[in-house]
């Protein structure tokens, strides 16, 4: 699943590119599906994914105010700029394989993050 601060036009082309079969990712949740704030700033609110438990989902963002309703369920992530050296991909892939370990994923990211 993708939940996307984006506007559905705009993430559909790059999960489409991503993704053309629709193999991997099987639901789509865009700007509209997001609780906007005073200030203009968009959440996304994992309560509205009524088929899953909290504790077995992460949303990763490099923007922290994005998961600000779950904090224990985000995985915070360095934006990526065209940098070549960047490696924060395989950290990540690296530490998501590890949350398979624990019955509520949750309480390992308090102690990661």
């Amino acid at each position: 699943m993708v939940f996307t601060a984006s506007h559905k036009f705009y993430a559909d082309e790059v999960l489409n590119y991503l993704d053309p079969s629709g193999e991997l990712i099987h639901h789509r949740l865009y700007r509209d599906h997001c609780f906007q704030t005073e200030d203009g700033v968009y959440i996304k609110d994992l309560r509205i994914i009524r088929n899953r438990s909290l504790k077995d989902i992460v949303i990763v963002d490099n923007a922290v105010y994005s998961f600000g309703f779950q904090l224990e369920n985000g995985i915070p992530i360095i934006p990526f700029y065209n940098n070549k050296d960047d490696e924060e991909l395989l950290h990540l892939i690296n530490y998501i394989s590890t949350l398979a370990y624990f019955e509520d994923l949750r309480e390992q990211n308090a102690k990661a993050f």
